[in-house]
């Protein structure tokens, strides 16, 4: 079996995504001058804040389907949908902080790539169990 490299460089720009997301947010708090620990006081923070959240809402979905999709059937499509993930994302980060009421499209694309990532894993193992 080869290792999937392609699913370890995303996992990687996942998690830069995440350290990106929480320097976001100390460079939107030091322009409003919120100090921590507020969470609220200026809607840019809150917005940023909410972005944050909500990427960190969805680690526990991401990060499993990505991996068993990968080994379970291709290191190289679940690398692909892992990408369209954090494309998603950075696109949600940025209609989010603009005008909030714009991010539905992002988030969809986001969600129906772990909608997609879960169900790759679940063929996957699914098909091994038959053959087992």
């Amino acid at each position: 079996m080869e290792l999937p490299v392609y699913t370890s460089l995303v996992t990687l720009l996942i998690a830069l995504y995440y350290l990106w997301v929480g320097i976001h947010v100390g460079l939107v708090r030091a322009k409003v001058k919120i100090p921590a620990p507020a969470v609220s006081g200026d809607p840019l923070l809150e917005r940023a804040i909410r972005v944050q959240m909500n990427a960190v809402e969805y680690a526990p979905a991401i990060l499993p389907a990505l991996w068993l999709a990968a080994l379970w059937m291709s290191d190289l499509w679940a690398a692909v949908v892992g990408l369209v993930w954090v494309l998603a994302r950075l696109a949600y980060l940025s209609l989010y902080m603009s005008n909030p009421a714009s991010r539905g499209p992002a988030f969809g694309a986001q969600f129906f790539a772990i909608v997609i990532l879960v169900g790759m894993g679940l063929a996957g193992a699914g098909m091994a169990l038959i053959q087992a």
